[in-house]
């Protein structure tokens, strides 16, 4: 037996090895970026997605940095990430503490024994928060602040009616195509300014006593004005059971259809309630009776498109109103469990609350959406990357891209409700709808993202930080997939996470990036002391309007890119072109987007590229130590220094030379602060600014006039650098300054080097300037600078 046990013992051992190391397969850590991006990109391209589309992006959240990306421009069914949108909205617009107001109105005098001689009228505003299930109360705890808000006001009678005005929202309870199935099925509830358990019913359903009779059926909520018409069958003890509900539009009837087996527990069906005002009043009416208020009228619901209660014109007296918890808890109950209903609430609350912003005769809906594209043009979101219909998801017509959605992703970890927003997605493994997946893994407990799921599209999208501790934004988009029986959709997204997840990179992979430039050159980034970063200026991170930039991810990186062109011929002095990048990006970034090496490569000369590490992704010009007295000649003597150390020149005893200054977009701040207290003006011969002038026009024009040097301006109508640029000509024109003004695409090469002073107007955009014209290596190529 001993022995026996022992087989069975290495059998075990063996299968369990044999699991790991498969597991370890699947989602072993990877070590560098083209890794991970070939992994990636391998696992979407296997031949069981042949007929199925995707749609992903993965940024660096501190870097920018796309780590990957397949067709993160293409339209797709984002199914529930659609709340992503919303919850955002909502945060943005009305703010985490914004609580929704329900008031309570009479429209006649109280009298000393506490009869209201009128109605007694709540209208509603949205709150979508009135759920048992959700408060793990009974029915009757939502109604509770309306009895406190009668008693205190001494109503003990009321003998008008209990009217409940839903009128805040205007147009239909149902979200623009939404499936007829989504309302049979128990997806969703009707739309209402004023909604309980979010309209939706339960009827409890429990087998007879023995087979052939009917089930029996119980409404678990009074005041819903359903008709119940029991269409079930008790079958035999141990047989199949089953359940649906068929319920006809705009009906009070609902078929209640299927069978259980006698002995069963019972089960509870989510039924659609049709006109949840009529609800309200007939439910609050009850609640009042039950705390003894008695009404003696009627109950009545009033919605669209009726036309309001008559409170503004009765000179109704306001008894008292009930507040909705915080926003950021209706977001995280809504978002957690991807509630539907509450979603499409709160984007109609939206809608209303930004009134002014869409045509009155618009619908809640419609101004929601209205508010939703004002939004995501601030986020910087493309025209066209997000066409909504509502604003759960439910609609098959939602669509957007992968970019989109890590664009709002990226605006909201900064925002200044980014806490609220990260707390209401579910985590992995832990909660809400990610609480089954991914437990025992890398994303167990790091994960945080908002699923999506409708028949043929699945959605996965949030943040998550890898083995090196770079936290991520990302979106994974499948749609038009068939899984395979026993797999769905999401099985085939969660190996894609678990891939970031155990990857043990950067996104700004030094060695790779060097490695690609070596057929031109040798690229050296290294940290420098002088560097910009960190600063005491940016220790408590940085604010811009409601965006928040940390230290840690922002004004930490003190990394320098130097760039040697293969042909570089070493002498007793060295020149240098030193760039500035501008707001957004980084040096790993910079390179590759504007080209500057391949640039200078082509532009011949022999001299070295520095690119310092400013405002790490961030909307800032500020350039901490570079800006500070001297901080420019501390800068440069490192560079020698670090040059000298590096080995990479053939020899060490040399001096530092000319130096070129060239800035894009925000770079132009640290410039006009190296020109005016820098140091090494005799040094700097030329500045370029690459649709930058934005200010600091006294400290080029300055610098230009004390060292005869070398300025060259190309602007944008749309950068912001127009202005500016006009009225330093003006100026120079009324001095009687020389300098040559032209169309880029009409200034000759012989233009530019023979003229000290050169303003050139381009129709590109602001972020082609440097790169699409190949303008930098032009600016090169007529500079003062030695060929190789």
């Amino acid at each position: 037996m001993k022995g026996l046990r022992n087989k069975i013992f290495l059998a075990g051992l063996v299968f369990l090895c044999a699991v790991i190391m498969s597991r370890a397969q699947e989602t072993n850590a990877t070590g560098s970026l083209d890794e991970l991006r070939s992994k990636m990109g391998a696992y979407i391209e296997q031949p069981r997605f042949s007929g199925a589309l995707w749609g992903i992006k993965v940024v660096s959240v501190g870097s920018g940095k796309t780590l990957f990306e397949s067709h993160a421009d293409r339209l797709m069914s984002p199914a529930s990430n659609s709340k992503l949108y919303t919850g955002a909205l909502g945060l943005e617009q009305l703010g985490g503490d914004y609580r929704f107001t329900t008031p309570v109105y009479a429209t006649g005098k109280i009298s000393d024994s506490g009869t209201l001689h009128g109605n007694l009228i709540v209208v509603g505003h949205g709150d979508p928060s009135w759920n048992e299930r959700r408060l793990g109360t009974n029915f009757w705890t939502a109604f509770e602040p309306f009895v406190t808000i009668l008693t205190h006001a001494g109503v003990h009678r009321v003998d008008g009616d209990l009217i409940a005005d839903a009128t805040f929202f205007s147009g239909p309870p149902t979200g623009s195509s939404w499936a007829i199935d989504d309302l049979n099925g128990g997806e969703v509830g009707m739309i209402s300014a004023l909604t309980l358990n979010d309209n939706l019913a339960q009827v409890h359903v429990e087998p007879g006593a023995k087979a052939g009779e009917r089930c029996k059926l119980t409404l678990l909520q009074p005041g819903t004005g359903l008709i119940l018409s029991n269409q079930t069958v008790t079958v035999a003890a141990g047989a199949h059971a089953h359940l649906d509900f068929y319920h006809p539009l705009d009906s009070k009837t609902i078929f209640i259809l299927g069978e259980l087996p006698a002995g069963d527990a019972g089960a509870n069906l989510d039924v659609v309630v049709p006109r949840p005002a009529d609800w309200f009043a007939a439910s609050l009416k009850i609640a009042l009776e039950r705390h003894g208020i008695k009404v003696f009228g009627h109950t009545r619901g009033v919605a669209w498109p009726q036309s309001g209660t008559e409170v503004a014109q009765s000179g109704a007296i306001k008894l008292g109103t009930v507040f909705s918890p915080p926003l950021r808890e209706v977001v995280r109950n809504f978002m957690k469990p991807s509630q539907n209903l509450e979603a499409d609430t709160l984007l109609a609350d939206v809608g209303e609350m930004t009134r002014s912003n869409a045509p009155t005769t618009e619908t809640s809906e419609d101004a929601g959406l209205a508010a939703l594209h004002h939004f995501l043009d601030d986020v910087g979101v493309e025209p066209g990357d997000v066409r909504f219909d509502e604003g759960s998801g439910l609609s098959r017509n939602n669509l957007t891209t992968a970019n989109a959605t890590v664009a709002l992703l990226q605006y909201m970890d900064m925002h200044s409700e980014a806490q609220d927003f990260k707390a209401a997605l579910p985590i992995g493994g832990v909660d809400g709808t990610l609480r089954r997946r991914f437990k025992n893994t890398a994303a167990a407990g790091n994960l945080i993202a908002k699923t999506g799921t409708l028949r043929w599209a699945h959605a996965l999208s949030g943040y998550i930080t890898t083995a090196a501790g770079e936290r991520l934004a990302f979106s994974i988009m499948l749609n038009r997939f068939a899984a395979a029986p026993g797999r769905s959709g999401h099985d085939e997204i969660d190996p894609l996470v678990l891939m970031l997840a155990d990857f043990s990179g950067h996104s700004d992979d030094f060695a790779s990036l060097e490695k690609s430039y070596a057929p031109l050159g040798t690229l050296l980034i290294t940290p420098f002391a002088s560097a910009p970063f960190p600063h005491p200026a940016r220790t408590e991170g940085h604010q811009y309007h409601d965006l928040f930039y940390s230290t840690p991810e922002h004004y930490l990186d003190s990394n320098v890119a130097l760039f040697i062109p293969k042909n570089f011929r070493v002498s007793d002095k060295i020149d240098f072109v030193v760039h500035f990048h501008g707001w957004r990006h980084t040096v790993a970034g910079t390179l590759p987007e504007y080209k500057l090496i391949e640039q200078f490569a082509a532009a011949g000369k022999n001299a070295i590229l520095v690119v310092p590490q400013g405002p790490y992704n961030v909307p800032d010009s500020f350039d901490g130590k570079l800006e500070e007295t001297n901080g420019f000649t501390r800068f440069m003597d490192e560079a020698v220094t670090t040059l000298k150390n590096s080995g990479a020149l053939a020899q060490t005893n040399f001096e530092l030379g000319s130096i070129i200054l060239s800035g894009h977009s925000g770079g132009y701040h640290v410039m006009a602060a190296i020109l005016n207290h820098g140091g090494l003006n005799d040094k700097i011969k030329e500045t370029w600014l690459f649709d930058a002038l934005y200010a600091g026009t006294e400290d080029y024009a300055g610098w230009q006039k004390q060292e005869n040097g070398r300025l060259l301006n190309i602007y944008t109508d749309h950068g912001g650098t127009r202005e500016e640029t006009q009225n330093l000509m003006a100026t120079y024109k009324t001095k009687g300054v020389s300098f040559f003004a032209a169309e880029d695409t009409n200034a000759t090469l012989d233009n530019l080097t023979t003229n000290k002073i050169v303003f050139l107007h381009t129709d590109m955009v602001h972020n082609d300037v440097p790169v699409k014209r190949s303008t930098f290596s032009e600016f090169l190529k007529t500079s003062c600078l030695q060929n190789e």
